[in-house]
């Protein structure tokens, strides 16, 4: 990794942790929906990653598995927040292995990095869950999946970032992403978008700001105009805020339901779900761009 680009952005990320998404470091965890269904199929485990214990949860399809996903999750989230996400992949035939990131406010304070430190950590675990998916899951296709700051650890594992970074997991066939951490000077830029090396399609909305921080919904846009032509999908919802993963708002189903087909498409290789991808429209309040 090139530290001089992370020092330039540390100051941006740190202020990633203060978004509306993100609980104050005081503050305590509160109750999550979770769903019975996903939780009772998470398996556990706990891995060393560069000195660090990182906890790992394996989520198992509820068929026989046809492909492997690896999920990011938001800053100081979990992946049991995104519990329906995760039971609509796994009912596709997906396996999920989601690390917990060390900024997630499910650790201790004096274990918790902050959102500098995650930025390195993240990459690691990112790393640490494509081994572990091969191991648990050999010669499934695998893919990635990130919400919001996991969207550009997601990203990175599908080559974003190369020339800084150097991460890319070649594993990854596609990336689906929701929302993104918006373009960070020094780090996230058109240029660094360029090496993107997989197919992507970005779930974004109109009200997809955090005030303060990313008070522009069409930063997350600019993630899906400066990746290279060919296999970019932009999944817009009108009025979508940056909440919009967690299941709550008009035109989740929609544009998970593409999201899925997508990951079918291009991480399994399915010519069906891709002739159905390449047909869908826009539809009320989900509207559709490719390039």
């Amino acid at each position: 990794m090139k530290i001089s680009a992370f020092l330039t952005a540390a100051s941006t990320l740190a202020l990633l942790g203060c978004t509306a998404h993100t609980p104050s470091v005081s503050a305590p965890l509160a109750p999550l929906d979770q769903s019975p269904a996903a939780m009772s199929a998470a398996q556990i485990v706990t891995l060393p990653v560069q000195g660090r214990n990182v906890r790992m949860s394996i989520y198992r399809p509820v068929t026989a598995p046809k492909g492997v996903l690896m999920l990011s999750h938001g800053a100081g989230g979990s992946p049991e927040m995104m519990w329906q996400l995760i039971d609509q992949l796994r009912r596709a035939g997906f396996a999920v292995v989601a690390p917990l990131h060390r900024d997630s406010m499910e650790y201790a304070p004096a274990e918790r990095d902050d959102l500098q430190t995650a930025f390195a950590t993240r990459i690691a675990d990112l790393q640490a869950a494509s081994a572990l998916a091969a191991q648990t899951f050999p010669g499934l296709p695998a893919g990635a999946v990130g919400y919001s700051y996991g969207s550009l650890i997601a990203l990175i594992g599908g080559g974003a970032l190369e020339g800084m970074v150097g991460a890319r997991v070649p594993a990854i066939k596609a990336v689906a992403t929701f929302s993104s951490p918006g373009m960070i000077p020094g780090l996230v830029t058109p240029q660094s978008l360029q090496t993107v090396a997989v197919p992507t399609l970005m779930v974004t909305g109109t009200a997809d700001v955090v005030p303060g921080f990313i008070p522009d919904a069409a930063q997350h846009v600019q993630y899906f105009e400066n990746a290279p032509i060919g296999n970019r999908t932009l999944v817009l919802v009108d009025g979508a805020t940056h909440e919009f993963v967690y299941g709550k708002e008009t035109g989740y189903d929609a544009a998970t339901d593409l999201a899925t087909e997508f990951l079918t498409a291009h991480v399994l290789g399915n010519a069906s779900a891709l002739q159905s991808l390449n047909g869908r429209t826009d539809a009320g309040p989900v509207k559709i761009r490719r390039r």
